[in-house]
This record gives structure tokens, sequence and C-alpha cells, in this order.
């Protein structure tokens, strides 16, 4: 009878476990990038914009031709950007008057044009692949699918498998 209750209860353990494994799906990138562009093109649609689309999928419009410098893998840029949500949801800004603008200003925040070395994993790989297509003084609009950006990763108040839109303007290339 004993034998028979340890079974029991080993059983009832790897059924509980099956159940749970099968609610759990693990992250799959190019599962998730397929949702993302049909999620980014339902947009598209929706807001009757017409974009160009990047190799890696990345919808884009150019704003502003810039008519400086190119950018290239391990060039410093420095740029202003915003970022919302597909939602609308307005989540973050280098340029002070944006903050205060969309009720985000933060007085312990220094807003100033935001620098990096292009792909050197300093930001996520939508921004750094955005800024690639833009050249010098120009500006564009950026829809990234989440797989090039926070993933399926909370990041502050952007959900997980968040989908961004991403408005920079590159005011400087220094090769």
């Amino acid at each position: 009878m004993k034998g028979i209750k340890i079974l029991l209860g080993i059983l009832m353990i790897g059924a509980v476990l099956q159940s749970c494994s099968n609610d759990f799906e693990p992250y799959d990138p190019n599962v998730q990038l397929a949702s993302d562009i049909a999620t980014i093109d339902n947009y598209v649609a929706t807001n009757n914009l017409t974009v160009q689309i990047h190799e890696t999928d990345i919808r884009y419009i150019i704003d502003e031709e810039g008519n400086g410098k190119t950018v290239a893998l391990g060039d410093t840029v420095y740029v202003n950007y915003e970022l919302t949500l597909l939602d609308g949801s307005f989540i973050d800004t280098n340029v002070e008057q944006t903050a205060i603008d969309n009720g985000i200003f933060s007085s312990s925040r220094t807003y100033e044009r935001f620098g990096f070395i292009v792909g050197r994993g300093m930001v996520i790989l939508g921004f750094d692949i955005s800024t690639q297509i833009l050249t010098e003084g120009g500006s564009g609009t950026f829809l990234i699918p989440s797989v090039y950006g926070y993933q399926d990763l909370q990041k502050d108040r952007i959900p997980i498998n968040s989908n961004l839109k991403f408005k920079i303007k590159l005011l400087e290339v220094k090769k």
C-alpha cells in the first residue's frame, strides 16, 4: 500500500509539472518577430502611413533628409529622440520641453543630446539600426519590433514584447 501511495504521489507531481509546462512557452524570437510585424503592419494600415521597410523588418519614415555624414559601426553619434508605444503612451525623451509637454519631466534628470557609439550594445539593437538609416541632420520615425527592443523583458513602463515607436533626429556623427 505504501508503494502505491508513493507511486500515486510521483504521478501527481508529474501531472502538475506537465500541466505547468504546457502553460509556459519559451521565448522564440522568430515567432515573436512574425507577431510583431503583424502588429506593426496593422498599426501602419490603421494610421494610413506610408513606410519603408528595412531588411531587418523595421518600418520607418524619413521625416527630414539629412545632408551630412552617414553612420557606420564604431561612429559616435548624438541624437534627440522620443519614445512611445504603439498605443500612444509616451515613455521617454532626452528633450526637456518634450518631457514637460508629455508629463514625464523629472528634475533629477539631465536633458541633453544623447550620445552613444554605434554597434557597441550601448542602446537596444533597433535604435542602433535606426540611427544607421539616417544621415547627419536627418530625422525619422521608426517602428521597431520588440525583438529589436526589450524582447520578453519588462523595462520600466515598457511591457514585455512591446513594439516601439522612436522619433530620432541625428544631430552629429563623429567618425
